[in-house]
């Protein structure tokens, strides 16, 4: 037999609701569930960005440099910069991550040269870069590699979840067990089984989902 030769398949956010009722079974459906569902989907999407990095999540953001300008804001829709480098003559420099305590300790936060150090602050609402040395010239650019959060889902119809479709099986799995805390009359047994198949199903795609490049520990080794 032939198959489809297609590659598009997804769920929207009422087959995901209803494959999680389905795997929950007992009482049907109350009225106010879909609404109380895309609560427990959003609050699921934010604990997964907790637990690590989802690669389709990360994008690059280049931003040019301002003469003597220390910090620079992200945005709301940032989560945490996984590396920046600074172009210069159509060449890419590592800048080396430190930490916030690490900037405070900086003697002199205004000195200008070439940036080669660079701290984050994530903040309750954006995230704010902060250079050491402060930019000496206007011509640089600064390429930001950024996790952003996931987007909100506000309906039911005809909206997807903003997950790789490799992610829809711990997705409903997951909206099962939240539900299956909600509802009335499931019984605790249930429960933990939903609750396992959805650590089991989450911990399998969150594996998949990594660099295969090779990784390299490389101590840092300050001076006293």
């Amino acid at each position: 037999m032939a198959t489809s030769g297609t590659f598009n398949f997804s769920l929207d956010i009422d087959e995901v609701i209803q494959e999680a009722t389905e795997m929950i079974g007992g009482e049907q459906t109350l009225g106010h569930e879909p609404k109380s569902a895309r609560r427990s989907i959003n609050l699921m999407l934010q604990d997964w960005q907790n637990r690590g990095i989802l690669l389709w999540t990360a994008d690059t953001t280049t931003v040019s440099v301002s003469t003597s300008v220390t910090a620079y804001d992200l945005g709301s829709t940032v989560v945490d910069v996984l590396e920046t480098t600074l172009r210069r003559d159509n060449t890419d420099l590592q800048l080396q991550r430190i930490s916030m305590e690490e900037y405070a300790l900086l003697p002199n936060k205004g000195q200008t040269g070439r940036p080669s150090q660079y701290a984050v602050r994530r903040n309750r609402d954006n995230v704010t870069v902060y250079l050491w040395p402060i930019p000496e010239n206007t011509t640089d650019l600064l390429n930001f590699e950024k996790v952003r959060y996931l987007e909100d889902v506000n309906k039911s119809a005809i909206q997807t979840a903003d997950i790789s479709r490799r992610f829809l099986p711990c997705l409903t799995a997951g909206l099962a067990y939240q539900l299956s805390l909600k509802r009335p009359g499931v019984e605790g047994g249930r429960i933990q089984f939903l609750k396992a198949e959805y650590e089991e199903r989450l911990a399998r795609a969150m594996e998949e989902d990594r660099e295969r490049a090779s990784f390299y520990l490389k101590p840092r080794l300050n001076r006293v």
